[in-house]
């Protein structure tokens, strides 16, 4: 029986010819070496069909050609197809430069619509960029395609970049835009006002700012941060009522915050109620005992109260959580002064200066502390370091003055108490004196008006205004009037171009007084 022709690997149509056998089995030994079978080719197919067996009979002819046919249609599909091959494919008409390549398709899903540039300046304003994030909105922003949900999103962002900048006047503007579109679309206004809220503040613009922190209260009642921020508002304006329900509400609400207690009592504090502020304050220190701020404001209350013990306890507390702070220093050792314990005192300010205050009255403290226990030779540095820092104190020269005197150094000392004279007369005493001089003349009393006014006169010699007020009082109350006329001269030829009421009353007052002065015979009365 002749075998049928199979399938040819690689064609469409070699059906009819002799199988190939695999090399497995076309591969054979002879002689001892390994022999490698050629494939058989359609050649020799037709060979063997030419056999003169093969031809006896028409059935064998026509099973020739069919497998003839069938090569030959085999060869032809697995050709390639020239004009294929030939034709041009499209023109790309864009440069090299920007001709596409062809990439892997990018499944990720992206935003559609005006969600897309809004992600990307939301990721620019994480990332700091403010002021890109400004420019590019404004270049867009008055864009009629974008949508009013993308429009407001863009003003929002433009004034968390604006107040991130620090230009709050144009975050105000940007904020107040997206709260209009919100509002003409119904939508929540609770964000926007929040952020109108803190520039208002920023601004010290506080009925803006309460009014914004309201709206937020008023959509959401329970955010203790908004009510917060609407309770500071009205603390910074001083409207210590308002800011006191807040605060209030806030410490029924969480009455573990330290922060709103010490609040609480500074509100009642503006308003005058000292007792309940000391207690406020007293449950402030209690939760936060690290406080510095809280423990001044305790202590001074206590202080205040006349309670020191209970003032050094609380700054003693604090001291064991801020040991740094020279703020309680300094308290502590102003308490221990009041209490005349001044080797606790000395000590204190000793560690005042060690933390950081080296200002003129710790300085002045420890030396007065020094002369008080009557160490003279150790108070000098201190008294003299307080003086390079502030030399218009009348206390440290009075001290370095009896300092240099218990140290028998009489020249210094009298140099630095007569500093302190002058220091004092040329402060508020003299004109205390002048004005107690007037007060005695209205009420009759005349030596008493004398004394003040001369007291007054050897503090301040060259005020000669003094001399105007001795001259009236002696012209006003004596018959002799030769001591109005003497002081009457001694002002006018000190102040020739000062005080022209004062000059044209003195001049007048003289020329009335010369018949008088003719008239009385002998020597001015004395003064």
């Amino acid at each position: 029986m002749r075998e049928r022709p199979e399938h040819v690997q690689g064609s469409k149509a070699t059906k009819g010819l002799p199988r190939t056998r695999p090399a497995a089995q076309r591969s054979g030994r002879k002689g001892g070496r390994l022999e490698i079978l050629r494939p058989i080719t359609t050649i020799e197919v037709v060979k063997k069909t030419e056999a003169p067996a093969a031809m006896s009979t028409l059935h064998d002819f026509l099973w020739l050609l069919l497998a003839c046919a069938w090569v030959c249609a085999g060869c032809v599909a697995t050709s390639p197809d020239p004009t294929r091959e030939a034709r041009p494919g499209p023109v790309d008409a864009r440069p090299d430069s920007t001709r596409s390549v062809p990439v892997d398709r990018d499944t990720t899903r992206r935003p559609s619509g005006d969600a897309g540039p809004v992600q990307a300046l939301r990721a620019a304003y994480r990332e700091g960029a403010y002021d890109a994030v400004v420019r590019r909105i404004r270049s867009r922003r008055r864009d009629d395609s974008l949508h009013s949900s993308a429009s407001q999103a863009l003003h929002v962002l433009l004034g968390r970049a604006e107040q991130a900048r620090g230009r709050h006047a144009a975050a105000i503007d940007a904020l107040n835009t997206a709260r209009r579109i919100a509002e003409g679309e119904g939508r929540a206004t609770t964000a926007i006002d929040r952020a109108l809220g803190d520039s208002h503040a920023a601004l010290y613009r506080w009925p803006e700012a309460a009014s914004a922190f309201e709206r937020v209260l008023g959509a959401r009642p329970d955010d203790r941060a908004a009510r917060q921020a609407l309770a500071e508002v009205y603390r910074r304006a001083r409207r210590w009522s308002k800011a006191r329900a807040q605060y209030a509400r806030l410490v029924r609400a969480d009455a573990s915050n330290g922060r709103w207690w010490a609040r609480l009592g500074q509100c009642n504090l503006g308003l005058n109620q000292t007792e309940r502020a000391r207690r406020h304050f007293g449950k402030a220190h209690r939760r936060v005992p690290q406080s510095a701020e809280v423990a001044l404001s305790l202590s001074r209350l206590h202080r205040a109260a006349g309670h020191l013990d209970a003032a050094r306890r609380v700054v003693d507390t604090t001291l064991t959580h801020q040991s740094g702070d020279p703020r309680l220093w300094r308290r502590r050792a102003d308490l221990a002064f009041e209490r005349e314990n001044l080797k606790r005192a000395r000590r204190a300010y000793v560690r005042t200066l060690a933390t950081g205050d080296s200002s003129a009255t710790v300085y002045r403290r420890i030396g007065l502390a020094d002369v008080r226990r009557q160490q003279y030779a150790r108070a000098l540095p201190f008294l003299r370091r307080s003086l390079q820092r502030d030399s218009s104190h009348a206390r440290t020269t009075l001290y370095l003055g009896v300092t240099y005197l218990r140290l028998d150094s009489l020249r210094r000392a009298s140099r630095y108490l007569q500093n302190t004279i002058d220091q004092e007369a040329s402060g508020p005493i003299t004109d205390a004196l002048a004005h107690q001089g007037a007060t005695y003349s209205r009420r009759g009393n005349v030596s008493a008006a004398l004394e003040a006014y001369k007291t007054a006169r050897r503090l301040r010699p060259g005020r000669a205004e003094l001399d105007f007020r001795l001259a009236t009082v002696y012209d006003e109350h004596y018959r002799d009037k030769a001591p109005a006329a003497r002081y009457y001269r001694r002002f006018l030829q000190a102040h020739e171009g000062g005080l022209p009421e004062l000059r044209r009353y003195a001049m007048s007052r003289l020329k009335a007084l010369r018949p008088t002065l003719h008239m009385q015979q002998g020597p001015a009365s004395s003064e």
